[in-house]
């Protein structure tokens, strides 16, 4: 059943119901020039998402979109054209071919050979064309990092870029009942990346257009499992309580190359393990 929406302005009304798009390749552009409308805080962040890439050439083919978080956090995004399963598929694995070339860059070999590829790029917002490197496009955000906050936000993206622990996203008009399985399959079995779809919608009424766009497909936590649940949360309690920054940050990054080799973990009130899954016994 197509949605609708009441919108109204003084003493004005206007209705408005969820139509097919012309085609998908105009939803394509609606997100491409308004990235915006992807739901941030629905991925988990405060703030809107910043472009660092459109249509942007690596190894595999063209990311549509390409967005950091404030937290350092990297968003692969892929817009799907039809409600194919062949095509969904391609969708899928397209957006993992574009996390495989990005893995183990350095965060300057990103800098460089990403971001100010997209700068240079005719695909740049015209507000940022003067802009020259990522540390600039990060200033021109309402995030307000001071260095040390961006000082963080580089640290997390040097480990996402290391370890492959990006967010993937695929946007289409609707997405069928096996294509939401399939990511659900991914995001409870995965070690790292989280997968989530993106319906992305046309209302009209009268002279008005408008476009809605709704996670409806995302890790029910990240890891999926209640023990995953619970290491993450330790893990991050652990972190927060460290106060020397160095030792901090090198516990978090050999506790992220750890989980990439598939190791769990377990936090208790005076310590942790670290256990790995053997093919001999139930328990890891």
């Amino acid at each position: 059943m197509a949605r609708r929406v009441l919108v109204q302005r003084s003493d004005e009304r206007f209705h408005l119901v969820e139509v097919k798009a012309d085609s998908e390749l105009s939803l394509q552009e609606v997100l491409r020039g308004n990235p915006q409308l992807i739901p941030a805080d629905d991925l988990g962040f405060e703030h809107d998402l910043l472009v660092v890439g459109r249509e942007t050439a690596l190894a595999s083919g063209y990311v549509d979109l390409l967005c950091l978080a404030s937290t350092g956090d990297l968003v692969i995004v892929e817009l799907k054209t039809g409600k194919q399963n062949p095509d969904f598929r391609h969708a899928l694995a397209q957006v993992i071919d574009y996390g495989s070339d990005l893995w183990k860059r350095t965060l300057t070999e990103f800098d460089h050979g990403v971001v100010q590829a997209y700068l240079d790029s005719r695909h740049a917002d015209r507000d940022v064309k003067f802009v020259r490197s990522l540390r600039e496009l990060i200033g021109t955000t309402d995030w307000g990092h001071d260095e040390e906050a961006l000082a963080r936000l580089e640290s997390r993206l040097q480990d996402v870029l290391s370890t492959g622990d990006f967010l993937f996203v695929v946007v289409a008009q609707a997405f069928t009942d096996s294509m939401r399985a399939s990511v659900e399959y991914l995001n409870e079995t995965r070690q790292v990346g989280r997968f989530y779809l993106v319906e992305l919608i046309e209302l009209r009424g009268s002279d008005l257009v408008a476009h809605q766009a709704q996670v409806v497909t995302k890790p029910a936590t990240r890891g999926g499992s209640a023990g995953a649940r619970q290491s993450l949360a330790g893990e991050a309690a652990f972190l927060a309580s460290l106060t020397n920054p160095t030792y901090r940050d090198a516990l978090q990054d050999l506790l992220a190359r750890c989980r990439v080799l598939g190791l769990t973990f377990e936090w208790g009130v005076r310590g942790s393990a670290l256990r790995l899954a053997v093919k001999d016994t139930k328990e890891p």
